[in-house]
């Protein structure tokens, strides 16, 4: 027969591992959230340079094609009168002094859309892996708080073994965002 005060104590450590583990469940809900809005920063991120790397790429091919066609205009003669077809490679010199910088500001907008692409990616399965941790930490409240309730001391255990899990993947989710 056990005594009271075995009793009170083993009713203190079922609600000390409750508390833990709902206090482990809410900052695994804290850093997920955290993380998905990481997550989606970064993907914006990535849009946001892609896009730019387009417009700059569309830059670079408006110059190629301006300088063309004044190529074209002095290679056939079309342009005979000296300031002008002066004036026509002059702008043709300078459109094609300009045109590799845009190239590489676009080539350089493009890198960095798929790094922070990567990065995404990178920070949405650590948010997965938070999720689960999370789960896993609510389940075992319950499972916990059976053992309180219904005085089923089998469900102790197996809620922190549980518990045990989910920190593993809780540090797991964390090392994976950095």
């Amino acid at each position: 027969m056990t005594s009271t005060s075995e009793v009170d104590r083993g009713n203190r450590l079922v609600s000390l591992a409750a508390a833990i583990i709902a206090v482990l469940a809410a900052l695994g809900t804290l850093f997920a959230h955290h993380r998905s809005i990481s997550a989606l920063s970064s993907k914006n991120q990535a849009i946001l340079d892609q896009a730019r790397a387009s417009d700059t790429y569309n830059a670079y091919e408006a110059k190629q094609i301006r300088i063309n066609i004044y190529r074209a205009l002095l290679d056939g003669d079309l342009v005979t009168e000296a300031q002008r077809r002066s004036r026509l490679e002059s702008v043709a010199q300078s459109e094609g002094a300009t045109a590799p910088a845009l190239l590489e500001k676009a080539q350089l907008l493009e890198k960095r859309a798929q790094e922070e692409d990567a990065r995404s990616e990178q920070i949405m399965k650590s948010y997965e892996i938070l999720q689960y941790a999370t789960t896993a930490f609510e389940i075992s409240i319950v499972l916990v708080s059976i053992s309180a309730l219904a005085g089923a001391r089998a469900f102790l255990p197996v809620g922190c073994a549980l518990s045990a899990f989910g920190l593993l993947l809780f540090i797991t989710g964390l090392v994976r965002g950095g």
